[in-house]
């Protein structure tokens, strides 16, 4: 058992409970020495209560996002013999093991021909842009007007940001939160995060405020009660009174004020 290795394991925020349990359980039979464990995949299904299956799939999730290294042996008559072994590439001070022996001791190529080599990902996320991501995903959550669903629009986000830039998603929900505050829409009309996603709706185009044209401090209720006071303000504005205030305009007419 490597305590460091546990410990870090501990340390790491996979928003998978049961992905963690695995790596926590690699970790614990992790041989510092070596520069790998080979814990069985049934002894992994004990430690995160779950099936053999739903271990594999955390396995190959875990090594998609550089949590862990699977080192696969390929004997030459083409077979895969014995369990796999996992590295921890990210564990700071923990040698990485480049070739291992059928003794243990090191090298490139086992007793039998074998050879056991970390599998590379050159073109995978690491720890890094996981966490980042993960971060990404939170400041999403966060602008959503309607938060529903929260897993299905993790998956939609991680989709969406193979294309997209995290920061573009962020800023599109946030000004699509903004529209729905400013229009008043009702809780039901909202779309769902996942919905949203899934549309490409942080390309659609914004849609700007209608802008209110001014009264010119004109009040909705004014009428003019002398000659004086209406022309004091119609003459200013005709075109405006004529098409915002037509009843003050008939008052005029009726009143004599105003010849048309």
């Amino acid at each position: 058992m490597s305590i460091k290795a546990v410990t870090w394991a501990f340390e790491q925020q996979l928003n998978d409970s049961v992905a963690k349990l695995v790596l926590i359980g690699i970790a614990d039979r992790y041989n510092t020495e070596l520069g790998y464990a080979y814990p069985a995949v049934r002894w992994l299904a004990k430690v995160a209560d779950c099936s053999e299956r739903t271990v594999q799939r955390k396995i190959t999730f875990l090594d998609e996002n550089g949590f862990i290294s699977i080192l696969r042996t390929h004997p030459k008559d083409g077979r895969t013999k014995g369990a796999n072994k996992y590295n921890l590439p990210m564990l700071e001070g923990v040698t990485q093991c480049q070739g291992v022996t059928k003794s243990g001791v090191g090298g490139d190529t086992q007793g039998d021909g074998g050879v056991v080599t970390p599998k590379s990902h050159p073109n995978k996320i690491t720890i890094l842009n996981y966490n980042n991501m993960i971060k990404s995903f939170e400041s999403f959550w966060e602008a959503s007007p309607r938060k529903v669903g929260k897993q299905h629009a993790y998956k939609a986000f991680q989709k969406a940001i193979k294309t997209t830039d995290p920061d573009v998603l962020i800023k599109g929900m946030e000004s699509y939160a903004e529209q729905v505050k400013r229009k008043g829409v009702e809780p039901q009309y909202i779309k769902h995060p996942t919905t949203w996603l899934n549309g490409g709706c942080w390309t659609d185009e914004e849609d700007q405020p209608v802008k209110q044209e001014s009264n010119f401090g004109v009040s909705q209720r004014w009428m003019p009660r002398t000659e004086e006071e209406f022309k004091s303000k119609f003459d200013i504005m005709p075109d405006w009174y004529r098409r915002n205030r037509p009843d003050v305009v008939s008052v005029a007419k009726e009143a004599g004020w105003l010849d048309e």
